[in-house]
């Protein structure tokens, strides 16, 4: 079921291309289907088995992510050309950089979610090692983000930084996600409170920025 969902997200993504006529992740609706894609191959390739909990809430995740996509407005849906400051090499990487930490950070969430409700033992030792790999990779890929925005800015603006909202937020979400590696004490349940935190400020970079706070990245 999870391959035959991969493959039709795949495709879906591919005619969005073709249709398009540029890579499927300069809107809202875009995004969408791309981070169900990725989480769905994610879960594909773990190397441990994922315990029967972790999978329904992560594929309960990529059909509420769905769902909120095809809810979007059709002029959310529509296919419009590439603004010319999108026109640009730098966004093949900066863009899937970030939905690479944001799917990332999403699987730590979940992993966060269980820690919270496991007691100590084994298993919660084992969800604490997965969820700090997450978290790493979710760090990795968001500052990968920041630094090719930056240069990408320059290039498009002439200027690295301009403290545009989404640039903002982007930041503050390193920042916060930097507590977890910096914890005096670092139990498992401050560690779980700090990345579902890091989850919602991403959530508002996202989602939150775009719609409420206007700037230079209003447009995506």
């Amino acid at each position: 079921m999870l391959k035959t969902a991969i493959l039709a997200l795949l495709g879906g993504l591919i005619a969005r291309s073709i249709i398009a006529k540029h890579p499927p992740f300069t809107n809202m609706y875009e995004t969408f289907i791309l981070l169900s894609f990725l989480i769905s191959l994610r879960m594909i390739f773990w190397k441990e088995p994922l315990p029967d909990q972790f999978r329904k809430i992560l594929i309960g995740s990529i059909m509420v992510i769905i769902a909120i996509a095809l809810l979007l407005p059709q002029s959310m849906k529509t296919p419009r050309p590439l603004m010319p400051a999108l026109n640009s090499f730098w966004m093949y990487i900066h863009v899937p950089s970030y939905f690479f930490g944001y799917m990332a950070m999403l699987v730590a969430a979940v992993y966060a979610v269980l820690l919270l409700f496991q007691k100590d033992n084994d298993l919660s030792k084992s969800i604490l090692k997965s969820m700090d790999s997450e978290v790493k990779i979710a760090f990795f890929f968001l500052t990968i983000g920041l630094i090719t925005g930056g240069v990408w800015a320059y290039i498009c603006w002439g200027n690295y930084w301009a403290w545009d909202p989404k640039e903002t937020w982007a930041l503050i979400n390193i920042i916060v996600l930097s507590f977890y590696f910096h914890l005096n004490t670092p139990t498992k349940q401050k560690k779980a409170v700090i990345v579902l935190f890091a989850l919602l400020t991403i959530a508002f970079t996202y989602w939150g920025v775009s719609f409420i706070l206007a700037g230079l990245h209003s447009y995506t």
